[in-house]
């Protein structure tokens, strides 16, 4: 019989051809059909797996490592498709959206994905890649964007969500300071607008006491619409006061405007 590289044969090929369209994940349902059984398909994607021509992400769902990966078959997978994969629905969120948009170069943070479906928060490694899971109430999983990956839709919050989420989630961000950062990068790119609309849902408000705190100090010029929206949310503050870096003593200087302890 014919073989390709690495002892690929000809109906082994046959089959990623057929699931690499579209990004090249599958189910194991799609390999059943292929294969004609369960039993067939199980041993079929064993052998492909050993040949490190197709990976695992979890129980029931693979991914098709490409020809990229060179005769030695590293390749960590595009993170957003694999993303994707893991749960439905989903969106890139928190440090991984900031990345995204440009405002940190930080490669080390785990790949975060923010769902409201149950998922063990502990996440998984793949290939080499950590992947975390956020699970949040249907109230607050709004505000994305679609990028095309592949031929395969990703959701990734947008701007005004990823600011509002990483204020709500700081630890998530990276930190404080990666936030400040954010919030100086994104200065000349957000919708106030939007941002005003989804401070009004955002039901956490500490998170707009941390981002009002942070656009004030961190963006030399506001504009007018923008000095309105924070007036809007200093106007309906809830009570107390909250830590800019959440899990730190409340010691610092207060600031009443925004009732932000700066204990960083």
């Amino acid at each position: 019989m014919y073989k390709t590289i690495n002892g690929l044969g000809t109906k082994e090929a046959e089959f990623l051809s057929s699931v690499s369209k579209g990004g090249g994940q599958f189910v194991h349902a799609r390999a059943v059909e292929f294969w004609g059984s369960a039993g067939a398909a199980s041993r079929q994607l064993y052998r492909l797996r050993k040949k490190n021509w197709v990976a695992l992400l979890e129980r029931g769902k693979y991914m098709v490592i490409p020809l990229e990966a060179g005769v030695e078959r590293e390749w960590p997978g595009d993170p957003y498709l694999v993303a994707s994969a893991l749960v439905r629905p989903s969106a890139l969120a928190y440090s991984t959206a900031m990345r995204h948009w440009g405002w940190t170069e930080e490669r080390d943070l785990p790949v975060r994905i923010q769902t409201t479906s149950r998922k063990n928060a502990r996440g998984k490694t793949i290939r080499g890649v950590r992947y975390e899971y956020v699970t949040v109430p249907h109230a607050r999983f709004f505000g994305h964007v679609t990028e095309m990956r592949s031929g395969i839709q990703v959701q990734v919050t947008d701007r005004e969500k990823t600011l509002l989420d990483a204020a709500d989630d700081v630890v998530r961000a990276g930190g404080i300071q990666a936030l400040m950062s954010a919030v100086r990068a994104a200065a000349g790119d957000l919708s106030w607008g939007r941002l005003a609309e989804y401070g009004s849902r955002f039901p956490n408000r500490s998170a707009l006491k941390r981002l009002g705190f942070l656009i004030e100090s961190g963006i030399r010029d506001i504009p007018d619409e923008g000095r309105r929206v924070l007036a809007a949310w200093r106007a309906h503050l809830s009570a107390g006061v909250v830590p800019l870096q959440p899990g730190h003593a409340l010691r610092g200087r207060i600031f009443t405007r925004w009732r932000v302890c700066v204990n960083v």
